[in-house]
């Protein structure tokens, strides 16, 4: 018996019928079509997510506002971390409102996203031990690495925003080069900001939580 007859064609030599052809590109149709309603699909999830999150990381927040209660605290230190809680608030607020409208850019969620918003949640989550770092001992040193959370939290929101761009956008070169230009110069900004309200915190760390509180106004009233 002859069993090179027997033998499986290779691969390479093997030629689909125009029927077989349309029915593979038929397949690939509907599942490009299944994984961008996916991906819309996971959007609307990430978004239902993100509002959970930083609803609960508020939440944490006010939880540890101490009660002047007899020994524990005094009423002016009771305000105090009032005016500390605010101005988390505040910042974890606008957070969330820059969070939305780079969702508001985004068609699609993919893995890379996906990736960055996760990081974004991540670091904002470390928001709360740093308010609470601030009530129980508002020094210089506790409100410096308040602020290199903010800046490591503004920085994974920078770059969920250039993807978000970029997804708007479309794949042009010209869109991407001039993400990324829009994207160094916001990282620029922020690093020197947080730069300066970090060395100012470690000489008057009262004027740097008022200043801390301004910039989620501003970024409120001038958004762009």
């Amino acid at each position: 018996m002859n069993y090179k007859l027997l033998k499986k064609p290779q691969s390479h030599n093997l030629v689909l019928t125009q029927e077989e052809q349309d029915k593979q590109d038929k397949f690939q149709q509907e599942y490009e079509k299944m994984q961008d309603k996916e991906e819309s699909r996971l959007k609307s999830h990430l978004e239902t997510f993100n509002d959970g999150v930083i609803a609960i990381i508020i939440t944490i927040m006010v939880l540890e506002i101490p009660l002047p209660l007899k020994g524990a605290i005094s009423y002016g230190g009771f305000l105090r971390t009032l005016f500390v809680f605010f101005i988390s608030f505040f910042i974890v607020a606008n957070f969330w409102y820059q969070h939305h409208r780079s969702f508001g850019l985004i068609k699609r969620a993919n893995r890379s996203i996906l990736l960055i918003n996760f990081l974004f949640l991540a670091t904002l989550s470390i928001i709360p031990i740093m308010t609470k770092w601030i009530m129980q001992e508002p020094d210089s040193f506790a409100i410096a690495n308040f602020g290199v959370v903010y800046f490591i939290v503004s920085i994974t929101e920078l770059f969920l925003y250039r993807s978000a761009f970029m997804s708007f956008l479309g794949k042009s070169e010209r869109g991407f080069h001039f993400s990324n230009r829009i994207t160094m110069i916001r990282i620029w900004g922020q690093l020197l900001l947080n730069v300066f309200l970090i060395l100012l915190a470690l000489k008057w760390p009262q004027v740097t939580m008022v200043l801390y509180l301004s910039m989620p106004i501003i970024s409120f009233f001038f958004p762009n």
